[in-house]
């Protein structure tokens, strides 16, 4: 088996002993406050595990008794003209062990939407993918994975309807994973509508992330992509679209949102300046 290396474990973005990584896992998973209600897809962010790694458990802990044999996984920090990037065959290494891909489903998709082949051995390397890695071997230790980075294109939520039908040709119990961080605000990032301080934290989290997040629960695709490329209120907003239009084709009603924070919220240290929006939601 071909095992892409876990490259952001040994930068740092967490835990690359197979230990401490299990146990944060199971720290996350232990702190869920509440009930696994999640069907059929989820929203994740994607920073390192100190900032927002409670926050994506909690979206697998109310996915967790949905067991699904294959999990489609969408991210990537794409522009809406690229082309998607899909990994046909292999396995992502995690520090609990290689998570394998789904190859027969991931080659119908990479020929189906012309995605750019990955390989184990030359990566590019995607943070949005890969932190999702460990979590869900931990959940689902038998799962098979197909990830794909999908560009904030018209058709993103297309990848999600197609995704369902594909475990539903192939007989597969399925769940998919929507990955985005939410308003990247601060000087840093070049994106400093109201300021700093409280106010500006303030307006990013319910002014500008919380419409977002809102047509995502309402499933409305079209709306969120607009939003968030209009907005900045999202990083990645093809895959969580991506993830919507799974559960669409599912027969979802709407979403749940588990929880909406801030990296300045996780970790405040004085007047607020620079944070990233997050949210944990299932549908």
């Amino acid at each position: 088996m071909n095992v892409r290396p876990p490259v952001f474990a040994s930068q740092g973005w967490y835990p690359a002993s197979e230990h401490a990584c299990r146990q944060a896992i199971e720290e996350y998973l232990a702190s869920f406050p509440g009930e696994p209600t999640g069907r059929h897809a989820g929203i994740v962010p994607h920073a390192g595990w100190v900032f927002s790694g409670k926050t994506a458990a909690w979206t697998f802990a109310a996915l967790k008794e949905a067991a699904p044999e294959v999990v489609f996984v969408f991210g990537g920090h794409l522009q809406s003209s690229a082309w998607c990037i899909c990994m046909p065959e292999g396995a992502f290494g995690t520090p609990l062990g290689p998570v394998p891909v789904e190859e027969q489903i991931a080659e119908e998709m990479v020929e189906h939407f012309t995605c750019h082949r990955e390989t184990a051995a030359r990566p590019a390397p995607d943070n949005t993918i890969e932190l999702q890695m460990p979590i869900i071997k931990a959940v689902w230790p038998d799962a098979s994975v197909v990830a794909v980075q999908v560009p904030p294109c018209p058709d993103a939520a297309s990848f999600g309807s197609w995704a369902a039908a594909a475990a539903d040709r192939h007989g597969k119990s399925a769940v998919a994973i929507g990955s985005t961080d939410l308003t990247h605000y601060g000087a840093n990032y070049g994106f400093t509508p109201q300021g700093t301080g409280e106010e500006a934290l303030r307006w990013s989290k319910e002014e500008n992330d919380r419409p977002f997040i809102d047509r995502l629960l309402a499933l409305d695709t079209t709306g969120a992509l607009g939003h968030a490329l209009a907005n900045q209120s999202a990083c990645c907003p093809g895959a969580a679209v991506a993830a919507a239009g799974f559960a669409l084709a599912r027969g979802a009603g709407g979403g749940r949102l588990v929880e909406h924070t801030t990296s300045h919220e996780v970790d405040a240290r004085g007047v607020p300046r620079m944070w990233v929006g997050y949210a944990s939601i299932v549908f």
